[in-house]
């Protein structure tokens, strides 16, 4: 009887939990996903300045709840503060098709963070105009971080977490090293873009106070001297970065 209490025990069916063939078949799965499925700069992503580590993008997340039938449900709470600002915390939960609670993640955004109160290195008085984009943010870091959860891809990816948003700052008094000169080679491949296109991006970047001299540097980012060299496959994702003031937000050009 014993051994029989202790087989029951032991069960997946019973307990609940999943098989070793189903936890193995669900990591081969994102695994095989993210070869043969997703896109470096599309799916998925790398931090500047945080070195060769993954961070999972909302379009990555889609992909891999799509792929498990994952059911998002979010419950957003606001906070309103001073001078108008606003914080949005969010807790998206994963269901099954049939209703199952798979897993919860946590997101939080606020119009304090530097990106959304300030442009062009001044208070942003229009602040109730990223208002909707701020809780965009908060919902998209909480359904990440709720499937990197239910699905386990945490140990291919981590998340544009905010303190990963940007790279570390030089600081206040240290001189400036003058990056290297990049070579043509080291260059993105790819049709460039058209003096057109060109034309579109200053007139961006000058609109929401990005200068010459900031541009120039997050195109050094990309191996990028000139603006003519600009790679058409990155030309949406830089007119976005200039399109929030100079800011980075991984994964933000898709929302």
């Amino acid at each position: 009887m014993a051994e029989n209490e202790q087989a029951v025990a032991v069960r997946p069916e019973s307990s609940g939990m999943m098989s070793v063939k189903q936890v193995a078949d669900r990591v081969n799965a994102v695994h095989a996903i993210l070869e043969k499925v997703m896109l470096k700069g599309t799916h998925y992503g790398t931090v500047p300045g945080c070195g060769s580590k993954m961070v999972l993008l909302k379009p990555g997340a889609d992909v891999l709840a799509m792929t498990f039938r994952l059911v998002p449900q979010f419950k957003v709470d606001r906070t309103n503060l001073p001078d108008g600002h606003r914080e949005f915390d969010v807790i998206c939960s994963m269901f099954t098709p049939s209703g199952e609670l798979l897993g919860q993640g946590v997101g939080s955004a606020s119009t304090m963070e530097k990106k959304y109160r300030y442009r062009g290195g001044q208070e942003n008085t229009d602040i109730a105009d990223v208002y909707n984009t701020v809780l965009k943010i908060a919902k998209k870091r909480a359904h990440i971080d709720a499937t990197l959860t239910v699905t386990g891809a945490a140990d291919l990816f981590t998340q544009d977490l905010i303190d990963e948003d940007e790279p570390p700052r030089k600081p206040v008094g240290m001189p400036v090293e003058t990056p290297p000169t990049t070579t043509p080679s080291s260059q993105p491949p790819g049709a460039k873009i058209t003096e057109p296109q060109q034309k579109r991006l200053f007139a961006i970047a000058q609109k929401n106070g990005v200068d010459g001299g900031a541009l120039h540097t997050y195109l050094q980012g990309f191996g990028i001297e000139h603006s003519k060299d600009i790679p058409k496959a990155l030309y949406d994702q830089i007119c976005a970065w200039a399109e929030r003031g100079g800011q980075d937000e991984p994964g933000d050009a898709k929302e």
